[in-house]
């Protein structure tokens, strides 16, 4: 309609100038070299339009002519170009569906076509390091990293082959520089908490999850705990250096960050038994059990106990402690201990027949043992509990979430792995042990079987656990 319109306005003002020159039409006489031409304006005007509307289209087909093999030159290079992106995509598709040879092959054709490094070193990189050649995807990393538009694709390629080898010090290194280019990468983000943390380079630690929370790399129901376990870090540091004070804020910063927090609660208890602030410290931990019952608890109030040499009094200030949660199956174990120390047979077989079922573990068992051989003398009552320790479910111990290795106290870092908060209260793992028959029965059947023929990794855990800091599962 528009185009319509336009045409129809042009049309009429073509016609518009027709009648104006045929009504006015004027006379040209031109005197030349003895020539003389004398004609209509209107005549003069027409002929001199058409005119230079044929020059005009001379000068194109001269130029065209003229521009021919040039433009099929560029018309080739546009070719080749167009060629080489649609070869440099099908080798990023071929990278991310993991076909190595064919994302090799798609890197030299485009390489080839291309001839533009700086567009195909990431596809050469990736494609190296699916073919596990691992210098040549170090180079071209390297490569990239050099070029200001590609350094931060070539820092990460670099942080991640580090990551693969383990090479703790030198993917935090990278990451320290890639986060000064883009601190909203998360893997960046976390490489460099992770790595600080590893390192235990506790403050540095928690300005990097300071900034990592922010950017909402790191969800804050995660982060706070990550800060009680840096914090519980950063105080038994100061408590090390002798600065009770630091000590005291931050332990009680990591116990406000997760409420329940044992290590926490633990350590700030010890601390304020230490500044003559006990009875402080054992309504920490009396608050505490209602929410969580652990024997980490239990150890660091009879530690705060003034008369801790009266078996009697301990009794009644743990059996007054574990009344505050008296079902949870650690208050019985505690109250049982103290029991069998304070020779209350009677008070003791009363809270270990309480438990059954999966809550009947191998400490149980055990103080089962003891109490059989204390109170009636019956080594075989005795022998029988011992050796139903051996297969009874295993207790919960400091066990990484990661790798499953049981530590004998909590800590931010694994020993065994080196990941970063994932040291839990809970049952340690369990494997399967199959029989002869069981190996020689269909997969199907040996994974039916294997399920119901477990035993425990580790049944270890010793009926009175240390004193230092512990964390609630």
């Amino acid at each position: 309609m528009r185009r319509s319109i336009l045409y129809l306005i042009r049309l009429a003002l073509l016609v518009a100038v027709a009648i104006w020159l045929v009504r006015n039409p004027g006379e040209i006489r031109v005197d030349w070299l003895g020539w003389r031409l004398e004609t209509s304006f209107a005549l003069f005007a027409v002929v001199t339009a058409g005119l230079i509307w044929l020059g005009a289209i001379g000068v194109r087909m001269l130029a065209n002519a003229l521009g021919s093999p040039w433009a099929a030159m560029r018309r080739r290079s546009d070719q080749r170009r167009e060629a080489g992106f649609r070869a440099l995509t099908l080798g990023l598709a071929a990278v991310a569906a993991g076909d190595a040879e064919e994302a090799r092959r798609q890197a030299r054709e485009a390489d080839r076509l291309l001839r533009d490094p700086t567009l195909t070193r990431l596809l050469s990189a990736q494609a190296a390091a699916l073919n596990g050649d691992t210098a040549a995807a170090a180079k071209y990393f390297a490569a990239l990293r050099d070029n200001d538009d590609t350094r931060f694709l070539g820092l990460v390629g670099l942080l991640r082959q580090a990551i693969g080898r383990d090479d703790e010090a030198r993917a935090l290194e990278l990451a320290e520089e890639a986060h000064a280019l883009r601190p909203d990468a998360p893997l960046v983000a976390t490489t460099r908490l992770y790595g600080r943390a590893r390192a235990k380079r506790w403050f540095d630690a928690q300005v990097a999850l300071y900034d990592a929370v922010k950017r909402r790399i790191v969800p804050e129901d995660e982060g706070l705990r990550h800060r009680a376990a840096i914090l519980t870090e950063r105080a038994r540091e100061d408590d090390a250096a002798g600065r009770v004070a630091e000590a005291l804020d931050h332990a009680g910063k990591a116990r406000e960050s997760v409420p329940g927090f044992v290590p926490a609660i633990t350590l700030e208890a010890a601390l304020l038994g230490r500044t003559g602030k006990a009875r402080r410290g054992q309504r920490l931990i009396e608050d505490a059990w209602a929410r969580v019952a652990h024997p980490a608890l239990a150890a660091a109030y009879r530690g705060l106990a003034e008369d801790a040499g009266n078996p009697i009094e301990r009794f009644k200030r743990l059996h007054a402690l574990a009344g505050r949660a008296p079902d949870a199956p650690e208050s019985r174990l505690t109250i049982a201990e103290a029991a069998l120390e304070a020779e209350l047979w009677g008070e003791a077989r009363v809270q270990l027949e309480a438990l059954s079922g999966a809550e009947l573990t191998a400490r149980a068992c055990r103080l089962r043992a003891r109490l059989e051989e204390s109170e009636h003398g019956d080594s075989l009552a005795a022998r029988h509990w011992l050796e139903r320790a051996t297969t009874a479910p295993a207790d919960p111990a400091w066990t990484c979430g990661t790798c499953g290795a049981v530590a004998p106290d909590w800590s931010a870092v694994c020993g065994h792995c080196g990941a970063f908060d994932t040291v839990v209260w809970a049952p340690p793992p369990r494997v399967s042990l199959l029989t002869e028959d069981e190996i020689s029965a269909p997969e199907a059947q040996i994974v039916e079987l294997s399920a119901a023929r477990t035993l425990d990794h580790v049944n270890s855990v010793p009926d009175t656990p240390r004193t230092a800091p512990g964390a609630a599962g």
